[in-house]
C-alpha cells in the first residue's frame, strides 16, 4: 500500500517551537517519510504561510530544483495563493500558468482571521476570480483556517465554496471530529468536498465517516512537522477499514485528483 501525505511543510516555522530547533529540509522530510513508511509527501513552504505566500512558493521550487531526483520525485510542491487584489500575487490565469508550468498540481489557502491566517474571505466577491481559475484546471485545494482548539470553521464559507464551485476539488485540513454534526450535511449535499484523516480525532470517526459517505472523501495527511506523520499513519492502520477504503484514504483519492488536473499540455490535447 502506498501512502501520498497531503499536508507537510518545509522550513522552520516563527514562534516558540522547542521540538523545531532549525529549519526542516526536503530531505528531513524524505528522512522522516522512510522512517514511518510513507511513500510521497505533497508539501508547500512554511515561509509562504508565515511571510509571504509568493516568496515562499520560489523558494519551495529553487529548494526542490536544487534536491536529487529521488528527492524531487517523492516531493509534490503546493504553491499557497491569494487573491490578486492586494497586487502580492498575479492575476489568477497568470498565477495558475505559473505554478503549473514549474510543476504544481495542488493549491492551499489559509484564509483565516486569526493570527496566523492570510485574513481574506472565500466569498466569490473576494475570491471569486481566483476560485474560477483552480476550478477551470480541477486542481485540488487544501483549505486551512488554523482553527484553534475549539474553534469553529466558518461553515458559510465552506458551504458557499462547495456550491458556488462544484468542479473544485476540495480538501478541508484539519476538521476536528467533533465538527462532524455541521460537517456530515455538508458531505451529504456537495460531492466535492473532502476530509483530511489528521484531527479528525473521535472514537470510530474514520470508519463512520465512510461508511456514510466513502472512502474516497477521505484524504491521509499528517501535518508534520507540527505533528507526527506515525501517528497519522497509525490512526489509518488501526481504523477497521476494508483494505479497499484504506488504500483509497492512503493515496488512492489524491492520486486521482493530482492526475486530474488540466496542464497546458491537455488543455491544447483536448482542443
Amino acid at each position: 500500500m502506498r501512502y501520498l501525505d497531503c499536508n507537510t511543510f518545509i522550513g522552520r516555522p516563527a514562534g516558540h517551537r522547542p521540538y523545531l530547533t532549525r529549519a526542516v529540509t526536503a530531505a528531513d522530510l524524505v528522512g522522516e517519510m522512510d522512517r514511518v513508511g510513507v511513500h510521497e509527501a505533497a508539501a508547500y513552504h512554511v515561509l509562504a504561510h508565515e511571510y509571504a505566500p509568493e516568496t515562499g512558493n520560489d523558494l519551495l521550487l529553487s529548494t526542490l530544483a536544487r534536491e536529487p531526483g529521488h528527492v524531487r520525485a517523492r516531493i509534490h510542491p503546493v504553491g499557497v495563493v491569494l487573491p490578486p487584489h492586494t497586487g502580492e500575487m498575479p492575476e489568477p490565469d497568470r498565477l495558475l500558468a505559473g505554478l503549473l508550468a514549474a510543476g504544481v498540481r495542488m493549491a492551499r489557502v489559509f484564509p483565516s482571521s486569526a493570527m496566523a491566517g492570510h485574513r481574506f474571505s472565500l466569498a466569490s466577491w473576494c475570491s471569486g476570480e481566483l476560485l474560477t481559475e483552480l476550478q477551470r484546471v480541477r486542481m485540488p485545494l487544501a483549505v486551512d483556517f488554523t482553527l484553534f482548539r475549539r474553534g469553529e470553521p466558518p461553515w458559510h464559507e465552506i458551504h458557499d465554496l462547495a456550491e458556488g464551485y462544484p468542479g473544485l476539488p476540495v480538501i478541508l485540513m484539519d476538521v476536528q471530529g467533533r465538527n462532524n454534526r455541521t460537517l456530515y450535511p455538508l458531505l451529504k449535499r456537495y460531492g466535492n468536498l473532502h476530509v483530511q484523516s489528521a484531527g479528525f480525532n473521535v472514537h470510530r470517526g474514520l470508519e463512520d465517516l465512510c461508511a456514510r459517505f466513502g472512502a474516497h472523501r477521505v484524504v491521509f495527511g499528517s501535518g508534520f512537522p507540527l505533528r507526527t506523520m506515525g501517528g497519522a499513519r497509525l490512526q489509518l492502520d488501526r481504523a477497521d477499514l476494508t483494505e479497499a477504503e484504506r488504500e483509497l484514504i492512503a493515496s488512492g483519492t489524491l492520486t486521482r485528483l493530482l492526475a486530474d488536473v488540466e496542464t497546458k499540455e491537455t488543455v491544447t490535447d483536448a482542443r
